[in-house]
């Protein structure tokens, strides 16, 4: 018959585990944060450059390139380190999926790098390319987030998660600007457009704010993580909807009616 100590022996063997896992979660996580940001100077840069005809930043753009390679190498070789069996990963169909679509992605980084050379797509279309890594990476880190066991650590990667998602926005704000400026000229599309992504981010930020600091009101679930996830996706979808809201009280306190945003060339 099994003793106390014996159970006690398991729970601190198990409590270990954890962490060490916490701990390799973490470094997957740093790393990736790193390569995101690599990739969205690469696709500003990018941008400039296909902005400019090739006329700028040609230089940089293969400077930046060879940075991220680097970098996707190390996010490569961290995932060769997680455990791939699938009963001993909590939460591992839903990360093992996040990861094997984020590889595809990144496997078609070559030849989006090949078209912007050879200035062969629009800025637009070199941006919705370098977002789709992006948005895998993002997706990682959300799993990530939702495998921590501990609450406090959820919490604080879920902070991180609408942080690194605001800053994406922005990422996206300062790519269109980017070549917004190397082109000089923009649309009344362009324009609203590029509200909507300081509206987003905005969103993404004042959840992210909030994430780490406030205690949830019952014990956490398994499902909490999402359930934190899903109402910062509502603070950011109702940023929008929120400025158009003051922007009418504004005209109507004026009695006027709000008009369409020039265009500008």
């Amino acid at each position: 018959m099994k003793s106390a100590s014996s159970f006690l022996l398991a729970a601190r063997a198990c409590e270990i585990a954890e962490l060490e896992q916490l701990a390799r979660t973490s470094e997957l996580v740093a790393l990736v944060c790193q390569f995101t940001h690599a990739l969205q100077r690469e696709r500003g840069i990018s941008n400039v450059f296909l902005g400019s005809g090739g006329q700028s930043f040609g230089a940089q753009r293969l400077q930046q390139a060879a940075r991220c390679g680097e970098l996707e190498q190390a996010v490569r070789a961290r995932f060769e380190l997680l455990d791939t069996d699938a009963a001993g990963v909590r939460n591992g169909a839903r990360l093992f999926s996040r990861v094997a679509s984020l590889l595809h992605a990144l496997d078609g980084l070559p030849a989006l790098r090949g078209r912007v050379a050879a200035q062969a797509l629009t800025p637009r279309e070199s941006t919705k390319g370098f977002s789709q890594c992006v948005a895998g990476l993002l997706a990682v880190v959300f799993e990530a987030a939702d495998n921590a066991t501990d609450p406090q650590v959820s919490r604080a990667l879920v902070a991180l998660f609408n942080f690194m998602q605001g800053k994406e926005f922005a990422g996206q704000e300062r790519a269109f600007g980017a070549a917004v400026f190397a082109s000089g000229r923009i649309d009344a599309g362009g324009q609203q457009h590029w509200r909507h992504l300081i509206e987003l981010q905005q969103g993404c930020f004042r959840c992210s704010a909030i994430s780490p600091t406030t205690p949830p009101a019952t014990p956490p679930r398994a499902s909490g993580t999402r359930r934190c996830w899903r109402s910062s996706n509502a603070c950011a979808a109702s940023a929008p909807r929120s400025t158009a809201r003051r922007r009418t009280a504004r005209s109507a306190s004026r009695g006027t009616t709000a008009a369409p945003p020039a265009s500008t060339r």
